[in-house]
């Protein structure tokens, strides 16, 4: 006799909690509750355990200045697919069937505000009709996080110089800021923390920063790249590459995560065309991290 299968919307109450149980980020619970009413009756909405944005931190950097306070957000970047039957119309856009990508930021009262996806200072306060439902319900839509983003603010103004990542991890809740290229470290928690400068072994300019496997990982203006754990130890992890022909030109250094990878992306400066600024080129390279140093992915230089 064969198997008798089960619909999908009609698996076990205990097989579903079990499945919830094993859930841990806001967008995996959303998009285990987006998939049909049973499904999300037997989950219920994530449980924010974690610091809720706005954070603010207290920081003094290493010249004498007075303490001042700055403020952290944090915005999302989304994949929406909307389900078939919403654009039942064959006339609809490829953008509407394809789906959006959105960029939503949290308020402290639990308010949610949609941001331009490639910028944090744009609002979206009209969506156009033609394109968008009238509600925009996230628990009918397939969700995709794509990304994490943070912005330091000064009271009402953006901190474009510095540089910011977090870690939320329950054994070690903590964030990390380049700021004048020194590495500023603070603890996650109720309070307001004084962020103070962890204590370096390179002498270098820092120029970004990012969380990867809980822990943090830095890069220098020459490339040179170092890790700190929990214990605020900071190893060398990459030494600063070679001199070539691009060597004295300033270029913009940013570390990226991608598919469990470390990644350090290079931007060269812009330049005039056509009456508009255009980069002029941007490299990757990918951690090597036996042999300690950046190997640059070929096809990717141009």
């Amino acid at each position: 006799m064969a198997d008798r299968v089960v619909p999908w919307n009609n698996l076990p109450t205990e097989l579903l909690e079990a499945i919830g149980k094993r859930l841990k980020t806001k967008t995996d619970i959303s998009r285990f509750r987006a998939i049909c009413r049973s499904w999300r009756s037997s989950v219920p909405p994530f449980d924010q355990k974690q610091p809720r944005f706005p954070i603010r931190i207290m920081m003094k950097l290493h010249f004498p200045v007075n303490c001042f306070f700055l403020t952290i957000t944090e915005s999302i970047v989304y994949h929406l697919v909307p389900p078939p039957n919403i654009n039942s119309d064959a006339s609809a856009s490829t953008s509407s069937t394809r789906g959006w990508v959105v960029r939503l930021r949290e308020g402290e009262s639990g308010e949610t505000s949609m941001l331009h996806p490639l910028s944090s200072s744009f609002h979206i306060k009209r969506l156009p009709k033609s394109v968008f439902p009238k509600l925009l319900n996230l628990l009918e839509f397939q969700v995709f996080e794509l990304a994490k983003t943070y912005t330091m603010y000064h009271f009402d103004q953006s901190v474009s110089s510095h540089r910011v990542a977090i870690s939320l991890s329950p054994d070690w809740p903590a964030i990390m800021v380049v700021a004048a290229g020194k590495l500023y470290h603070g603890k996650l928690g109720p309070d307001i923390e004084m962020c103070t400068m962890v204590k370096d072994i390179t002498s270098e300019f820092f120029e970004d920063v990012i969380c990867f496997e809980g822990k943090f990982y830095a890069v220098c203006h020459n490339s040179t790249a170092v890790v700190v754990d929990p214990s605020l130890e900071m190893t060398l992890i990459a030494s600063p590459r070679s001199p070539d022909h691009d060597s004295g030109v300033h270029c913009i250094k940013n570390l990226v995560e991608s598919l469990g990878e470390i990644l350090l992306v290079e931007r060269y400066p812009n330049r005039m065309k056509q009456h508009r600024f255009v980069p002029v080129k941007f490299r990757v390279y990918k951690l090597n991290a036996v042999e300690r140093k950046w190997v640059e992915m070929e096809g990717m230089s141009s």
